[in-house]
């Protein structure tokens, strides 16, 4: 029931403060549709895993939460930027960049890690998908999975290095 209570005062306080983390954000990083973005990012993952201690300064944590979140989607925006500028600069010579057969390589290289993570013992697989894909810390993580946080971190070596192999042999 405590965690129930947590994340509805979280929520609420999200809702009293919605403008004011946005201005927050947007100081920062001087987009106003980037901070409502971060906010609403901080919504959804609050919704879908609340942290399970009572949260004693619920504006200071959304705060924190949603600067954690800008640094995280501003980095990922940068580096995707990079990436497609990469592709336009080095291999775009003569290709558009919604080419089909490019587009058709992207979905064969998406497929092949899907595999990788999926070839990954099971809880390899668990800790590295909760880790990377949902971005939960894994101190929580060991607490859901009810096993240490050094074998949390050893479970998430593992998988990197199991990856990083399959990698390597597939030419990815």
């Amino acid at each position: 029931m405590q965690i129930d209570l947590t994340k509805s005062r979280l929520l609420s306080s999200l809702v009293l403060h919605y403008g004011e983390l946005v201005n927050h954000v947007n100081r920062h990083f001087g987009s106003r549709h980037f901070a409502e973005d971060v906010v609403h990012d901080v919504c959804i993952q609050l919704m879908e895993n609340p942290p399970a201690a009572e949260i004693r300064a619920p504006l200071s944590y959304l705060r924190k939460a949603s600067m954690n979140r800008a640094m995280d989607r501003s980095r990922h925006e940068k580096v995707s930027g990079n990436y497609i500028a990469g592709l336009s600069s080095d291999e775009g010579e003569g290709i558009h960049f919604y080419d089909g057969a490019a587009a058709l390589e992207f979905a064969q290289k998406i497929e092949q890690i899907k595999k990788m993570i999926d070839a990954l013992p099971k809880k390899q697989r668990q800790v590295f998908l909760l880790h990377q894909l949902y971005e939960i810390p894994q101190h929580e993580i060991a607490i859901e999975m009810g096993i240490s946080a050094n074998m949390v971190s050893r479970h998430f070596i593992k998988a990197l290095e199991n990856i990083t192999i399959a990698r390597k042999q597939l030419s990815i």
